[in-house]
């Protein structure tokens, strides 16, 4: 497959690298650091699952320079996806699938609304990922399992084709005729995670040693299961507990979420596509989410980053 990577950061990155290996044409959009390093040393993933290896692809620094591609794999950072789903609209036409692995809730529909219904298909990764430095892309924790899915009408044949690309990766694949009970729940995995860490700068260990802390993060994913419940689609009332058993049984256990290492690094921050849409819709759909709000409210003057409290400081006449 002809394969455009929208997103050089972990995900985008460790997929990148796994589809080049496996004999796909891995175009990746890039900027900085990371086109310059692609461009003369390749792409390389460090994964203890996978192995270390460098994979050739070609890094291109606007959407236009792409040329045909069969699928868009796209993996910005949630505040970026506006932007990014703009930059792709004159590549996707009949045939073509874009695959979105954002975190949170809303970006399916979304990104609906641009490319169309037809070309998207969703995905769910779980996998902890890092870059340690341009072009380079350690494979931290857990599977690489992507799970795929429609979230419309389905198209099966589709579904079978793209996730048989990606199988051949030799990563795990998942397929789905509907994707949103797997997506609600990583969405209450990911904003318990990253929410209640980046909240109380403590790591998971520290939060589950504190009953009273760790209740905090069970009724934060509680709330998520409520919204979900009240948006048509059932999670199991023990999802908190299975989400907690889930990374108390991880081995090494993960430190905290990705959005509290972006807080203590002064970058910006996902609260508004995460804990934010908890509350924006339980607020549409009359469901309390006094947790999140919580969460949202103390996180949300960090969401543009240390740049823009720093702005602030000058500007007070304090």
């Amino acid at each position: 497959m002809r394969i455009l990577i929208v997103g050089a950061g972990a995900l985008g990155g460790l997929y990148g690298a796994l589809l080049a290996r496996a004999g796909n044409e891995v175009t990746v959009l890039a900027r900085g650091a990371a086109l310059d390093t692609l461009r003369a040393d390749g792409l390389t993933l460090e994964s203890p699952r996978y192995g270390t290896f460098t994979q050739p692809v070609r890094a291109i620094p606007d959407p236009t320079d792409a040329g045909p591609v069969d699928l868009i794999f796209i993996a910005v950072k949630s505040y970026d996806l506006d932007a990014a789903a703009q930059q792709i609209v004159p590549l996707v036409h009949d045939g073509v699938t874009v695959v979105a692995v954002q975190n949170g809730i809303e970006h399916p529909r979304k990104l609906a609304a641009v490319v169309g219904d037809a070309a998207l298909l969703p995905g769910v990764v779980i996998v902890s990922a890092t870059v340690p430095r341009p072009g380079t892309i350690q494979h931290v924790g857990g599977p690489a399992l992507l799970q795929l899915g429609d979230i419309g009408v389905p198209n099966p044949e589709r579904l079978a084709r793209i996730a048989a690309g990606f199988q051949e990766t030799g990563a795990p694949v998942e397929t789905y005729s509907d994707l949103w009970p797997k997506l609600w729940t990583k969405f209450g995995f990911i904003a318990a995670m990253s929410g209640v860490t980046a909240l109380t700068r403590l790591t998971l260990r520290q939060i589950f040693a504190v009953p009273e802390t760790r209740r905090l993060y069970h009724d934060t994913i509680a709330e998520v299961v409520d919204v979900a419940r009240a948006s048509g689609v059932e999670l199991p009332d023990s999802t908190p507990e299975n989400m907690i058993a889930m990374v108390e049984g991880q081995h090494p256990m993960p430190e905290r979420g990705s959005m509290a290492y972006d807080l203590m690094a002064g970058r910006r921050i996902e609260i508004s596509a995460l804990n934010g849409s908890v509350v924006r819709l339980g607020n549409d759909l009359g469901i309390a989410t006094p947790i999140n709000r919580v969460i949202t409210a103390a996180l949300l003057p960090y969401k543009d980053g240390a740049s823009a409290l720093s702005a602030w400081d000058e500007k007070s006449p304090l």
